[in-house]
C-alpha cells in the first residue's frame, strides 16, 4: 500500500509538471512526451550473467523483470594504460564471438524480454586500487591510440546491438574524468554509433557528480546513473531510515531530468547481503579492504523496499537494472552471503513483489 501511495502522490506531481512547463515559453521542449503515463512500463531490468538458455530464462522470470541487461568486456592494465583490447586479433574467434552474441541477444528478445548491451572495461591490474572512473591516458599520443581502440571497442557492439535488434546500448560506463574532460570525443562517437545503431542509447554515469558535470546528455535518450549512492551511516536501518538518504539525491535528480528533458534510468542499483551495505552500496565484498562483514539479509532488502517506495514512483524515473543474477551461484560459497546476488535471499522476494506490482500501473 505504501509503494501505492507514492505512486499516486507521483502521479500527481507528474501531472503539476506538465502544466507547469506548458505556461512556458511556446519553445521551451515539454515533459509530457517522456513522463510515464500511468499505464506504461518502466524498465525492470537486472543484469544477467549466465548462458541464455531455458533454464536461466526460467530463473530471471521469477523476478518478473522484463529487461536483461548484458555486458560485454574490454581489458586494460590500469588506469594510465592505453592498450585496450577487446579481441585477440583472429578473425575467425571475433566472427564467432560476435555471432554468439546476436544469437544471445535474439533469444533473449524472443522468449520476451527486451535487452540492454552495457559494454564495461575491467582493469587486470590496477594501481592503488584505481579502476575504470580514473581511465586518463597522461600523454596526447596516449590519448590518440586509447580514443581509437575504445571507439572500435563500442563500435563493435553497436554493431552487435544492430544486427540483434538490441532495445538499449550503453556507449560507456563509469569513465568519469573522460565523460566530463573530454566531452567532443564524446560527441564524435555519439554520432559514428547513429550511424550504425538506431536504438536508444545511454551513458552509465558515476553516482558521485559526474552524472551532473556531463555535457553530453542531450545527444541521448536517456539519462543512466550508477545509483550506489550512500543512504545511511549506520548499519542494520530500517526501511524508513534508507527512504529518508534518497531525499537529499531526488530533488537534484529531477532537475536534471527537466534541464534535459530526459527521463532518467539507473543503469546499475545494487546491495549486498550485510549489515553496512547502505553506507557505501559500491563496495565489492570480495575487496580486501571491505570491512562490511556482518551478513544481514533483511538490510539488503529493506535497501530494495526503501528504493521501490521512493525513487520507482518518480514521473521522472524510467527504470532500473539490478546488479546482478547469476545462474552459478551456490548457497554453500561463503562469499554468496556477502555478495549483491539477491536470488535465495529476502531481497529477491522483494524485488519479485515490487516489480509484479508495478505491472498494475
Amino acid at each position: 500500500m505504501k509503494l501505492l501511495g507514492r505512486f499516486i502522490l507521483a502521479i500527481l506531481f507528474s501531472i503539476a509538471i506538465i502544466i507547469s512547463l506548458s505556461s512556458e515559453k511556446e519553445t521551451q521542449p515539454t515533459l509530457e512526451e517522456n513522463v510515464i503515463s500511468v499505464t506504461s512500463s518502466k524498465q525492470k531490468g537486472a543484469h544477467v550473467f549466465a548462458r541464455i538458455d531455458s533454464s536461466t530464462l526460467k530463473t530471471v522470470s521469477s523476478l518478473n523483470i522484463n529487461w536483461m541487461t548484458l555486458v560485454s568486456w574490454g581489458f586494460q592494465d590500469n588506469h594510465k594504460s592505453s592498450k585496450l583490447t577487446h579481441h585477440n586479433n583472429d578473425s575467425a574467434y571475433i566472427k564467432h564471438h560476435d555471432s554468439s552474441w546476436v544469437e544471445r541477444i535474439r533469444t533473449a528478445r524472443s522468449a520476451g524480454f527486451k535487452v540492454f548491451l552495457k559494454p564495461h572495461i575491467w582493469i587486470d591490474q590496477p594501481i592503488d586500487g584505481k579502476w575504470r572512473n580514473y581511465i586518463y591516458p597522461e600523454s596526447e599520443a596516449d590519448w590518440e591510440n586509447w580514443q581509437q581502440r575504445y571507439t572500435d571497442f563500442i563500435l563493435r557492439f553497436a554493431k552487435i546491438a544492430a544486427l540483434s535488434d538490441t532495445d538499449m546500448f550503453c556507449i560507456g560506463t563509469e569513465l568519469s574524468r573522460l565523460a566530463v574532460e573530454k566531452p567532443l570525443f564524446w560527441t564524435d562517437l555519439i554520432s559514428k554509433i547513429r550511424q550504425i545503431y538506431k536504438g536508444k542509447l545511454t551513458y552509465a554515469a558515476n553516482w558521485n557528480k559526474t552524472y551532473n558535470e556531463i555535457t553530453f546528455w542531450d545527444q541521448l535518450d536517456v539519462i543512466g546513473i550508477q545509483a550506489y549512492f550512500p543512504l545511511t551511516k549506520t548499519e542494520f536501518p530500517s526501511v524508513d531510515e534508507i527512504a529518508m538518504g534518497w531525499d537529499k539525491y531526488i530533488t537534484n535528480m529531477a532537475t536534471l531530468s527537466n534541464t534535459y528533458n530526459k527521463q532518467i534510468v539507473f543503469t546499475e542499483l545494487g546491495y549486498k547481503s550485510t549489515s553496512g551495505s547502505a553506507i557505501h552500496p559500491w563496495a565489492w565484498a570480495e575487496d580486501p579492504l571491505n570491512t562490511d562483514k556482518t551478513i544481514s539479509e533483511e538490510t539488503q532488502a529493506n535497501c530494495y523496499k526503501a528504493f521501490f517506495e521512493t525513487i520507482w514512483p518518480q514521473p521522472w524515473f524510467a527504470g532500473v537494472h539490478i546488479w546482478q543474477l547469476r545462474d552459478n551461484y551456490s548457497k554453500n560459497d561463503r562469499d554468496y552471503y556477502y555478495d549483491f546476488i539477491p536470488q535465495g535471499k529476502m531481497a529477491e522476494q522483494v524485488i519479485s513483489d515490487a516489480f509484479a506490482e508495478s505491472s498494475n500501473y
